[in-house]
């Protein structure tokens, strides 16, 4: 087993992962910093607030992606290896659909902004957070250039806008707090055309764009990305999950529930790192018809995780009431909440693996399927812990 071990951690698989783990890691621990200094300073039931109009923005800019930077990812790997020619032309095509789904999102937000605070912040006079929140899911439109040098994996550059994209979120939504959540929101959105500064530069010093062989692109788009689409509504009721309890109960009970949730996202860190790179490396594989390799790569990742698994669990046991007491003892009635969704992240990092092995094969069907099922016992869980709360 030892050997087996340190064969594992020396593959490209734990190199290139452990890259990207590194500026996850680093990032997310300053965003939950935030979370947790944002948390003490406007108290619960504000939290409860502050987090609805995140997840709910978030979840809609999955939503107006239309499954696009899935398809740029999978199939700039996948054209690497034979049709480069094809990909400059592929992704202008894809960047001028997404503009325009962008901006048709934003004015609709605009519009029936007053309604959405009605419904899911239950005051009409906090319609004025919604603009803010529009602006957060502008911005990810930018997140299309961290896809792009995924595609191309470019690990390090990918790992870069990662750590810019969090923690300028971050740092921005902390010095902004003292002029209320809107400004707290409205710097956080800054964060993905921050974190892409870079990117974009690279992306027209190559001149990726310019004009190549011409294709037809339309038949991925409806074939793959529309698909994804769907998919991406799935896999976003993860993030949907908060402005969905926010329906049913009171902003205070849903700021416990969003404190103890950011450590069921912090253990999604590791599985979503490594899937980072298995992803591209599949597609890549799969282009050329070698999916004894692909799966080989998914028994190592599955190895490799185990061993996290198992030091996870072992903690969650042993030292969760010591670890709340110690980061913020006023959120130590979500307790239960802390110790179930962690174990239940934990967990989840199998499936999620999994899963983006299956989207790297084109699985889409299977791989949708099993996210829903997710999806929905994580719903049933939270919506029962905030019953007994």
């Amino acid at each position: 087993m030892k050997k087996q071990l340190l064969s594992i951690l020396k593959s490209d698989l734990a190199r290139s992962s452990s890259i990207i783990l590194i500026a996850t890691i680093s990032s997310n621990l300053i965003l939950f910093l935030a979370n947790l200094y944002i948390s003490k300073e406007i108290g619960p039931e504000s939290f409860g607030v502050f987090k609805t109009v995140l997840y709910f923005f978030s979840f809609f800019s999955l939503v107006v992606d239309l499954g696009i930077n899935f398809t740029l990812t999978k199939y700039i790997a996948e054209f690497g290896s034979k049709k480069k020619g094809q990909i400059g032309y592929m992704i202008k095509w894809f960047l001028k659909i997404k503009f325009f789904s962008y901006l048709s999102l934003a004015v609709l937000f605009l519009i029936f902004r007053e309604e959405i605070a009605v419904l899911f912040l239950k005051n009409a006079s906090l319609s004025y957070l919604i603009i803010p929140g529009i602006l957060l899911t502008v911005f990810t439109i930018f997140t299309s250039f961290e896809v792009i040098m995924l595609g191309f994996q470019r690990f390090k550059f990918f790992a870069m806008s990662q750590f810019l994209n969090l923690t300028t979120s971050a740092i921005l939504g902390i010095l902004m707090l003292p002029f209320g959540i809107f400004y707290t929101i409205l710097g956080w959105s800054f964060g993905p055309l921050i974190g892409n500064v870079f990117n974009i530069k690279f992306f027209f010093n190559k001149k990726i764009i310019r004009k190549t062989k011409e294709f037809d692109v339309k038949s991925i788009f409806l074939k793959f990305s529309i698909p994804m689409l769907l998919t991406n509504i799935i896999v976003g009721l993860t993030t949907l999950t908060v402005p969905l309890l926010s329906l049913f109960f009171s902003a205070l009970s849903v700021g416990y529930f969003s404190f103890a949730f950011i450590f069921y996202f912090a253990m999604l860190l590791i599985p979503n790192s490594m899937s980072a790179v298995l992803f591209p490396k599949v597609s890549e594989l799969n282009g050329l018809k070698r999916h004894f390799d692909a799966k080989n790569l998914l028994k190592k990742a599955f190895t490799l995780y185990s061993f996290i698994v198992l030091i996870g669990i072992i903690f969650v046991i042993l030292f969760s009431r010591q670890f709340i007491t110690f980061i913020s003892e006023e959120y130590l009635p979500s307790l239960l909440m802390f110790k179930v969704l962690v174990i239940l992240g934990l967990f989840f990092g199998y499936n999620i693996i999994y899963t983006n092995y299956l989207k790297g094969l084109g699985k889409i069907k299977k791989f949708a399927l099993l996210i829903l099922v997710q999806n929905i016992l994580l719903l049933a869980i939270s919506f029962t812990l905030l019953s007994v709360f």
